[in-house]
């Protein structure tokens, strides 16, 4: 019987990786949302290595990933961060998700991260998912907000700063 394999990302997994980016963008109701494209991942992740990226394979076909990469907080220190967590549809309920979510925890621990932080959108039944395992909504626990400045605004702010 063939298992569900997850492990460390090859440069040559980028392109079936950049198709489940696509699909969690579709699912999320998001379809424009990426920008990037698979040879942005691979510069990103294998030359710059601004994030680790694992996945999850059957029979040697890429069916879930993770990306997650380290922050820091001024008052935990060392944090690692889950950028993205995804399954295909045919695979899920079969406990992929969380073999991946388990091998970022792990690494999360080996390298003295205090936390391991993420975000989901209102909507997603994946919360339900989470809170099984013992994660914490910030949103309603402490009242965070999350906040960004992207394109135009971004650079309007960097333009100021003279």
């Amino acid at each position: 019987m063939t298992e569900i394999i997850v492990r460390r990302a090859r440069r040559e997994d980028c392109e079936a990786i950049m198709m489940l980016i696509q699909e969690l963008a579709d699912y999320e109701k998001m379809p424009d949302g990426p920008k990037i494209d698979y040879k942005t991942l691979e510069r990103d992740g294998f030359e710059e290595q601004l994030f680790l990226c694992n996945v999850a394979t059957f029979n040697e076909k890429v069916i879930g990933y993770t990306i997650f990469y380290y922050v820091y907080s001024t008052w935990r220190g060392k944090v690692m961060f889950l950028e993205d967590i995804y399954v295909t549809q045919e695979f899920r309920e079969k406990h992929v998700g969380i073999k991946l979510l388990k091998a970022v925890a792990k690494e999360a621990v080996e390298n003295n991260c205090s936390k391991l932080d993420f975000l989901v959108l209102n909507w997603n039944p994946a919360q339900e998912f989470y809170k099984k395992y013992g994660a914490s909504d910030m949103t309603s626990k402490e009242q965070w907000h999350y906040y960004n400045f992207s394109d135009a605004n971004l650079k309007r702010l960097a333009s100021d700063s003279e």
